[in-house]
């Protein structure tokens, strides 16, 4: 995509090229995962106790009717890895009484998620995991959030990386590393950091690469960072052309286009 968007600033000189800011947090979540294993372990094993289950999730219902069943995951989903994590950490004690009901002979993950539920370095890790990164979370869901202006998203960027490098430990210490990196890659955020300070008044050292008049900063203040409007478009256009319209006329594909450009979900 950098490459691409190089060479497009041969046809568009004022074009500045961002790699989506909710999907840099992603990354950075990603790599939170790969260094609480344990918690990952744990967070598969639930996940395979109660697939296709009925009989367990009865069980866990009876136990805990007002509680709701352990999230699943999806890795491509942003956020739902840290969301699941925070909720085993809030239901400790609850998840571990449910396990210990079923029959570990049943299966091996009832076993498996036995033996992790008894082990302290778990909890330790959901601990870390709750207090330090789950607010990621948030970020990702405010990144999403529509009719932000430039000034508001980059705070929240701004907010959210101050955040992390406050984080201490050798996990800290990588996370804060990936942070750094994939911000530095991101080639444009420089230049939106700099228009961010010309639209709240404060002199900006930083020089722009690309030749803007006042009124294309003054514009530039409903510049999205994320890419999330693009995905958004993708669900729609999959829904009016998917394959089984066999008769969609055109003044129902003119309304259906109207309502899908004019709703806020």
């Amino acid at each position: 995509m950098v490459k691409a968007g190089k060479a497009l600033n041969a046809f568009f000189p004022k074009m500045i090229h961002l790699t989506c800011l909710a999907h840099v947090f992603h990354r950075i979540a990603e790599t939170i995962r790969s260094k609480f294993t344990k918690v990952d372990e744990l967070i598969s094993a639930v996940k395979k106790i109660f697939l296709k289950a009925p009989s367990r999730v009865e069980i866990f219902k009876n136990m805990y009717p007002d509680l709701s069943l352990p999230p699943q995951p999806i890795v491509t989903r942003w956020g739902t890895w840290l969301n699941a994590a925070n909720y085993y950490c809030q239901n400790f004690q609850e998840i571990k009484n449910v396990v210990a009901e079923l029959d570990a002979t049943t299966s091996m993950h009832i076993e498996k998620a036995e033996i992790l539920l008894e082990n302290n370095d778990l909890k330790n890790e959901l601990i870390n995991i709750s207090v330090n990164y789950y607010f990621l979370v948030d970020v990702i869901t405010k990144l999403e959030t529509r009719d932000l202006n430039l000034v508001e998203s980059l705070s929240v960027v701004e907010e959210a990386v101050k955040r992390l490098e406050k984080v201490q430990g050798p996990i800290g210490d990588i996370v804060n590393s990936k942070v750094k990196d994939v911000l530095q890659k991101n080639s444009g955020l420089a230049e939106m950091k700099a228009i961010k300070n010309i639209l709240t008044g404060i002199s900006s050292e930083a020089s722009l690469d690309v030749e803007l008049s006042p009124s294309d900063i003054v514009n530039m203040q409903y510049c999205p960072i994320t890419s999330v409007e693009v995905e958004r478009s993708f669900s729609r256009y999959k829904s009016i052309l998917r394959h089984n319209r066999r008769s969609f006329e055109f003044e129902n594909l003119k309304m259906h286009v109207i309502i899908n450009c004019n709703h806020n979900n």
